[in-house]
């Protein structure tokens, strides 16, 4: 089913980290494309590494994203901005064009899409 503006559906993907979010992310894309979606993958740099198998179609966004894991005291404070940030771009770029759907698959870089999936209808459409 298109949506009003004559575009077959979309669905965002949010995820990153490493291959065991994205691994299961693009099985998720490759079924949606085989059945006429248009797909997003909103990931961070980390993710983006990790997103090579990944079929052409899909389009990456690259977000702002960070982990409390790792850095020292600065770099701590400094993750929640750099996830507003990657959560700003997220907000921008759904409003411009609403997703269907938005799938999270874990990691701190699935927030900033994820979290904005609000944005999205609250019932996909049949495809």
């Amino acid at each position: 089913m298109a949506n009003p503006a004559g575009k077959a559906p979309l669905a965002v993907i949010a995820a990153g980290g490493t291959g065991g979010h994205m691994f299961p992310a693009q099985a998720l894309a490759e079924e949606l494309l085989a059945r006429g979606w248009r797909v997003v993958l909103s990931t961070d740099a980390r993710g983006a590494r990790y997103a090579g198998g990944f079929p052409d179609a899909v389009t990456r966004r690259v977000v702002g994203s960070a982990t409390f894991a790792r850095g020292g005291v600065l770099a701590k404070l400094a993750v929640p901005f750099r996830i507003l940030g990657g959560v700003a771009k997220a907000v921008a770029t759904m409003v411009a064009d609403r997703p269907a759907v938005v799938a999270g698959f874990g990691g701190y870089p699935s927030i900033p899409g994820a979290d904005r999936g609000e944005f999205a209808p609250h019932s996909a459409p049949d495809s």
